[in-house]
């Protein structure tokens, strides 16, 4: 049996609640929710030996940073509609999007649609923050961000390489009973993740792959990704990236 980590504590910090509207479904969002302010104080926290990325706590700053993102045109991921922005509340009405939130046992191919629209993203300068495997969802063969509380407009490679950080390692937590028994399963999509990441990305190999294969970010990987799946990530990563450096 796999024990969903990332689910519970979902669960714990669930900032947003599903209402019904002349039978349309839409997602209230609530920033100044007390969970939400323990969740991004308790990150902030955990990342100060490291600060690769510029976390915001604040619930209207968080709120902005979500609005902005939303109202953008952005080539990559599909976004909900946008209806009500409340800045009295700190709270937003946006549509409801049905569809599978990701999980380890989705194909691999559909996470090499996932490193190619995130690549696609990045290379329009922003960067999302918080992109854990559950803030997306598989619909239509789209695949929608439904959280982007903490994302930025940046051109600093280091905020790029976070989303790529948070990613495998949500990842990897969500299947870690079952990967470490199978490690193949994990891998295959972590590889496959990478590769679409890599193919669509515009950012100079030598700069992505110069912050990638840091010790700052070896670190935070073995201190993110439960042993023994954060060596073979470690290893993996170095590989890829270090190959794809010498290849072009």
């Amino acid at each position: 049996m796999n024990i969903n980590i990332l689910e519970a504590l979902d669960n714990l910090s669930r900032q947003t609640s599903v209402i019904t509207v002349d039978s349309k479904k839409l997602v209230v969002k609530e920033y100044g929710r007390e969970v939400g302010l323990i969740k991004w104080f308790m990150v902030n926290l955990s990342s100060l030996s490291i600060k690769m990325y510029p976390f915001a706590l604040n619930p209207r700053n968080r709120m902005e940073r979500e609005v902005a993102f939303l109202k953008t045109s952005t080539p990559g991921f599909s976004k909900p509609s946008l209806y009500i922005v409340d800045y009295i509340g700190k709270r937003i009405i946006r549509s409801y999007v049905e569809g599978e939130k990701l999980t380890y046992t989705m194909p691999v191919e559909v996470y090499r649609l996932l490193g190619g629209l995130l690549g696609r993203l990045h290379c329009s300068n922003w960067a999302i923050g918080d992109t854990k495997i559950s803030n997306f969802i598989h619909s239509g063969g789209e695949i929608y961000i439904i959280d982007a509380e903490q994302a930025i407009e940046t051109r600093n490679v280091e905020h790029f390489i976070w989303d790529l950080i948070v990613l495998v390692s949500t990842l990897a937590i969500s299947c870690y009973t079952n990967c470490v028994l199978n490690q193949n399963t994990y891998m295959d999509r972590l590889q496959g993740f990478i590769k679409g990441y890599l193919g669509s990305t515009c950012i100079p190999m030598e700069t992505l792959s110069s912050v990638m294969l840091s010790e700052d970010v070896k670190i935070l990987l073995y201190l993110l990704i439960p042993f023994p799946l954060n060596t073979a990530t470690v290893k993996t990563l170095n590989n890829m990236f270090f190959r794809e450096k010498h290849a072009r």
